[in-house]
């Protein structure tokens, strides 16, 4: 892969780790409710794991390239 590449999946990878902090911190400053009005979490915390595994596997390939970019 290429340098180029991996920079664009890293900056997505950067937004999509991003994502969740800026959510909780909706919730911390009570922007956002946990909770629906049901008793049940609400349906975007449900998603904001799998956000940040996600963001995380797209920075891999960039530090991989520019490790092999290195020798």
């Amino acid at each position: 892969m290429k340098l180029k590449n991996a920079t664009r999946l890293a900056v997505i990878g950067v937004f999509l780790q991003l994502v969740p902090a800026v959510m909780y911190l909706l919730i911390r400053m009570n922007l956002l409710s946990w909770y629906s009005q049901q008793g049940q979490e609400n349906w975007y915390l449900k998603y904001l794991g799998i956000l940040s595994i996600i963001g995380t596997a797209l920075l891999l390939p960039f530090f991989i390239t520019l490790f092999k970019s290195q020798k």
